[in-house]
C-alpha cells in the first residue's frame, strides 16, 4: 500500500502545498502518524505531484477517460474546460 493511500484511508486528507503537503485534520494525527509522514514525506509528495497531474476528462457520450497532463498547467486547464460531470449542466 501507498504511503498516500494509507494516510487517506486512516481518514486524512493530504494536499500539495508548494514543495510540501498539508494533512487535515492535523489535530488528529497522533505521534506514530506524525512520524509516519515524516519519514515517507519523498514519497507522499511525489505521489500527490503525480496524481496532481492524473485528471479525469469525459467524452461527449459520458465517458470517462483518466489522462496525463503534460504539467501542472496542463492539468488545470483541463479540468477548467471539463469540469466533473455533477458540475455540468
Amino acid at each position: 500500500m501507498s504511503a498516500l493511500k494509507k494516510i487517506k484511508d486512516a481518514g486524512f486528507s493530504v494536499d500539495l502545498q508548494g514543495s510540501s503537503f498539508v494533512v487535515t485534520p492535523s489535530s488528529s494525527l497522533n505521534n506514530q502518524q506524525r512520524e509516519f509522514l515524516k519519514t515517507h514525506k519523498a514519497e507522499i509528495i511525489q505521489e500527490l505531484h503525480d496524481d496532481e497531474l492524473t485528471v479525469v476528462i469525459f467524452t461527449p457520450a459520458g465517458n470517462a477517460l483518466v489522462v496525463e497532463a503534460r504539467n501542472k498547467e496542463h492539468a488545470d486547464f483541463l479540468k477548467r474546460m471539463n469540469p466533473p460531470r455533477s458540475m455540468q449542466s
